[in-house]
């Protein structure tokens, strides 16, 4: 009988050391992943950034030509239609202006903002 004792007390300390090492992973995973996950998207935003300004040379003035293209078909439209353009259009067109003009402007005042930064 000291056999099948043994070998049911053997399988319990088997079941649990596998319950608990299940629940540890499972522990480690819900709180490691909070924590890389955001860590992890910074590093691609931090490419993606990066790849931008290795691109702004060119990149700028083919969104400023696109924003330009964007209001002369917003005037050919309002003017076939003869009816003003919705005023969320018209809110969409105004960001788009301000973000490609601060775009092309960031050059002139760029040295004075890394300069707050880093102070």
């Amino acid at each position: 009988m000291t056999d099948d004792t043994t070998k049911q007390d053997n399988r319990a300390v088997g079941a649990v050391a596998v319950a608990t090492s299940v629940t540890a992973l499972a522990c480690g995973v819900c709180c490691v992943l909070p924590f890389a996950i955001p860590a992890a998207m910074l590093g691609s935003f931090g490419a993606i950034i990066a790849w931008f300004a290795g691109v702004y040379g060119w990149l700028t003035p083919v969104a400023i030509a696109a924003v330009a293209a964007g209001w002369m078909w917003l005037a050919v439209q309002s003017r076939r239609s003869r009816k003003r353009p919705a005023r969320t259009t018209l809110v969409v067109m105004v960001f788009a202006t301000v973000m490609s003009a601060l775009a092309y402007l960031w050059p002139l005042f760029e040295e004075t903002i890394e300069g707050f930064l880093r102070h």
